[in-house]
């Protein structure tokens, strides 16, 4: 069947479903809009089904013009991590590095070597894609994304999927040094959103000692959390790293407990054939080094 159909028809339809117009697609593609028509007909013909049908909102993906989009978008992708590779595979002085990882990650870990790197490699361009961990290894796996970087646990999706262990960090409650209230339960507290590893790991740990905190405020940066607490909104959790200097200069306040907190395990994911050169040289000369 492929044989019988021009692939610059698949382009067509996937251009008009990222449109969802005959109109804005026929301006992209600079072909005109009788002819963009012309072409989803021919393909429809060719498949023996309908793709779009109309609404008040521009064009609509049928069901099977939603299935044939999902196959075509993956194919998409493939083709421009292939693209990514062949041109940055002699080249690590210009290009782009796609990662993957959470707000509160990025902003205490991955961005100091992403400075480092950038001294000495400052047409390199980075792009950093926040998610939860299932979101960003579906982006890995289609290959939107280089590499990921995120906090145990790791449940990965593709048997390609290698993971390797990055570092360990502790995590504390912070407060202001204006809070002298030393029962963690009376607190009002500031902390990641649910969805996020850090989150889940402590509240696993905290139902161990029957614990359930007042939380008022969800964000998603560490950088949020520590201000909040600074305004005296509540009391937050973070990675201790990420606190240390106003720990040490009295700024914050640590609440200590009883027990032990969960600390942060941090990895890196990553598929080995698809990982540019570019990316692969960031990875064994920063993040890995």
């Amino acid at each position: 069947m492929i044989n019988d159909i021009n692939l610059n028809l698949y382009k067509v339809f996937y251009i008009c479903s990222k449109c969802n117009s005959f109109v804005e697609a026929s301006k992209k593609l600079c072909v005109s809009q009788p002819a963009i028509s012309k072409q989803i007909k021919n393909l429809e013909d060719l498949l023996g089904t309908k793709l779009f049908y109309r609404d008040s909102n521009g064009l609509v993906l049928t069901n099977d013009g939603k299935q044939l989009y999902n196959y075509i978008d993956k194919s998409y992708n493939y083709l421009m991590a292939g693209e990514k590779i062949i041109r940055e595979n002699n080249n690590m002085n210009i290009g782009t590095i796609v990662i993957g990882a959470p707000a509160h990650i990025a902003s205490f870990y991955l961005l100091e070597y992403v400075e480092e790197y950038r001294k000495t490699h400052p047409n390199v361009f980075f792009r950093i894609i926040n998610g939860t961990t299932t979101e960003l290894l579906k982006g890995l796996e289609d290959h939107r994304i280089d590499f990921v970087i995120d906090s145990s646990p790791i449940n990965i999706i593709n048997k390609d999927m290698k993971v390797i262990s990055l570092a360990s960090f502790d995590t504390c409650f912070i407060t202001s040094k204006n809070n002298k209230e030393t029962n963690i339960e009376n607190h009002k507290y500031i902390m990641p959103y649910e969805r996020s590893s850090i989150r889940k790991n402590l509240e696993k740990e905290l139902a161990k000692h029957d614990v359930k905190l007042d939380v008022v405020l969800e964000v998603e940066t560490t950088d949020l959390i520590i201000s909040s607490v600074k305004k005296d909104i509540g009391t937050g959790y973070v990675v201790k790293q990420s606190v240390k200097r106003e720990l040490e200069e009295n700024k914050l306040i640590e609440l200590k407990t009883s027990y032990d907190l969960p600390k942060l395990e941090l990895n890196l994911v990553y598929i080995e054939d698809y990982l540019t050169n570019l990316a692969n040289y960031f990875i064994k000369n920063h993040i890995t080094k």
